[in-house]
């Protein structure tokens, strides 16, 4: 018998005063120094508490960091930011921007869940990525940054989502400087039996959060597969309201090549160069094909045949970041760096201009690629997705 895929979760809210405060813009959107910058401006933000491992500006070790996200949790709560842990419940988590929106379905999904495959990823991870994560799991003991999954949509459940959102008034209704609207909704009890019975034997795809995931799962096994680490943290949201942007790269070196020398060496796994003209937008127009900045200039990458089945970051490490820059995909000499599509292509060009290296822009996955490669149970590389706008950390507080 199959396990029930949605639980009740145990949590402490964030007090509506405090939430726009304390509720981060979402990690990944943000250049370095942005982030450093609001952190550097309010102790209490909650970047705080879930920055990583090499991405400190003052080189701290991984336990250093670690113990950087315990204090400012510890100084979340001793400030009295967050309410007392309400007994176990379902709740709702709408975020609403640029004329689009999507509500989720906030619990707990047992990591037995994730055994039987009914938790389908897209992406591989990178390990070392997943282990520092595990890491600080285990050191911090709670999980705030829900997983988000998609899930085929259901009337049943569309009509509950509506009606309680009709009837009742939200806990929660802020927005940042990045304008993101975001509401948190109580489910009610008997609401609440409902979803549970209704997605009870459905399946979902990770659509944020492969690493976390893999993290989660990680500590259960460190700690004997104990019940305090059996569950994972998760929004649900049906397929049809999520949006997916594109996730770039940037190689920070040339590969010891001139910019000519470069040109021939993707010429030559045939692709077709040709160079944006004055004013042309350089952002891909369909999947398939990439744009390329380097020395100050941008070049469309057509390649000269691909399989109706591979995607584009596929086909970039395949053919031109693996051979010609000698990229590991997992990311372990930390030369290749990913830019959420959420930061357009201005973003490339500085950090492109400003540090050196060559960039790709990427065109997004289409959503029917996607479901029909998780299906099949393959991947993508990592990072290959990037759906917006993202749930966010620090407005739940589960403990492990």
């Amino acid at each position: 018998m199959s396990t029930n895929l949605l639980h009740r979760v145990e949590a402490q809210l964030i007090r509506q005063e405090w939430a726009e405060r304390v509720v981060s813009p979402a990690y990944d959107a943000l250049q370095p120094q942005q982030r450093f910058d609001l952190m550097e401006k309010d102790p209490y933000v909650f970047l705080h508490v879930t920055r990583s491992f090499g991405d400190d500006q003052s080189e701290k070790t991984a336990d250093e960091v670690s113990a950087s996200n315990a204090e400012a949790l510890s100084r979340l709560l001793e400030a009295g930011v967050y309410e007392k842990a309400r007994p176990p419940s379902l709740y709702l988590y709408q975020l609403r921007s640029e004329g689009h929106q999507q509500t989720g379905i906030i619990g707990d999904v047992p990591l037995s869940v994730v055994r039987e495959e009914r938790i389908i990823p897209h992406e591989r991870i990178r390990p070392s990525r997943s282990l520092h994560l595990a890491d600080h799991l285990e050191k911090i003991r709670i999980q705030s940054s829900p997983v988000s999954l998609g899930y085929e949509d259901d009337i049943q459940v569309s009509e509950i989502i509506s009606a309680i959102q009709k009837n009742q008034p939200p806990l929660l209704d802020f927005q940042r400087e990045d304008m993101i609207e975001q509401r948190v909704w109580p489910v009610p009890e008997k609401d609440a039996d409902a979803l549970v019975d209704i997605m009870s034997n459905k399946h979902a795809y990770i659509v944020d959060g492969h690493h976390r995931v893999s993290a989660a799962s990680e500590m259960w096994k460190r700690n004997g597969e104990s019940e305090a680490f059996g569950k994972l943290f998760a929004a649900f949201f049906p397929l049809s309201e999520l949006k997916i942007s594109a996730f770039h790269r940037r190689v920070t070196d040339m590969a010891g090549y001139t910019l000519d020398e470069l040109f021939k060496e993707i010429t030559a796994r045939d692709f077709t160069i040709t160079p944006f003209q004055g004013g042309e937008d350089p952002k891909p127009k369909v999947s398939g094909e990439f744009s390329m900045y380097a020395g100050g200039q941008w070049t469309a990458i057509e390649p000269s045949r691909i399989h109706p089945s591979e995607i584009d970051s596929g086909l970039l490490q395949r053919k031109i970041l693996g051979p010609i820059f000698n990229i590991d995909e997992a990311g372990s000499d930390n030369r290749l760096q990913y830019l959420p599509g959420a930061a357009g292509l201005n973003h490339l060009v500085d950090q492109t201009d400003l540090h050196g290296g060559v960039a790709f822009a990427l065109h997004p996955v289409p959503m029917v690629q996607l479901l029909s490669v998780a299906d099949r149970r393959m991947t993508f590389p990592p990072k290959s997705t990037y759906f917006q706008p993202k749930a966010r950390s620090g407005i739940f507080l589960v403990q492990r």
